[in-house]
């Protein structure tokens, strides 16, 4: 029996493909090569202009900070994803193990949210933002070529506001220390099995 992929888009109400809405202006994703030797990524995705929609580049640069600058590893690369799409597929085929942080759809702002395995395709198909339209494709083209990552998770925070505005709602704010806790004791984790301590200079680590 075939099984189900989870990266296909939800259906529409009247069993047509989902619609797929289009924000103006973008964020473009800034993406270059990257670096060969590197296991881990961790992926900013989202737009600062549109209020709490920019939570995944505030993790990411908080998480970047909250490992500090004098603890460079070459297994780890920072990827500012911006409102993404399909530029982001070499990177996704590239990561062993991927960490998205973003805006999670959920009853409660403020909420920090860890996901893995078939919840992360059920999130992106909320359509939170149209960015999340064009990380589900670029992840059912991974797998659809034969190379998607080994591991992904989402860590994020459930919105209060996804509006034309700039900053983040006080709830997500005050979210953030609890999230970047979160996704750096899982890159410690990741990092101790890739091999060494995650302490251990070894190179560099940069934001792509």
């Amino acid at each position: 029996m075939t099984q189900a992929d989870p990266y296909r888009g939800a259906a529409s109400a009247d069993g047509g493909p989902a619609p797929r809405p289009v924000l103006r202006p973008e964020v473009q994703a800034v993406v270059p090569e990257l670096d060969p030797a590197a296991q881990v990524t961790v992926l900013g995705v989202g737009n600062p202009i549109m209020g709490d929609d920019g939570v995944g580049l505030a993790l990411l640069d908080a998480v970047r900070q909250a490992r500090g600058d004098d603890r460079p590893d070459d297994r780890l690369d920072y990827v500012d994803g911006g409102t993404g799409g399909m530029d982001l597929l070499p990177l996704v085929q590239e990561s062993e193990r991927l960490l998205v942080l973003d805006a999670v759809a959920g009853p409660v702002p403020g909420t920090v949210v860890r996901l893995n395995g078939d919840q992360v395709p059920r999130m992106l198909a909320t359509k939170l933002s149209p960015h999340q339209v064009g990380l589900l494709d670029v992840f059912a083209a991974a797998r659809l070529l034969g190379s998607e990552p080994g591991t992904v998770e989402v860590i994020g925070i459930v919105p209060e506001s996804v509006e034309l505005r700039l900053g983040l709602s006080p709830a997500v704010a005050a979210a953030i220390p609890a999230a970047v806790r979160s996704a750096t004791e899982l890159l410690d984790e990741w990092l101790a099995v890739a091999g060494g301590s995650a302490g251990t200079p070894a190179g560099r680590s940069g934001t792509r």
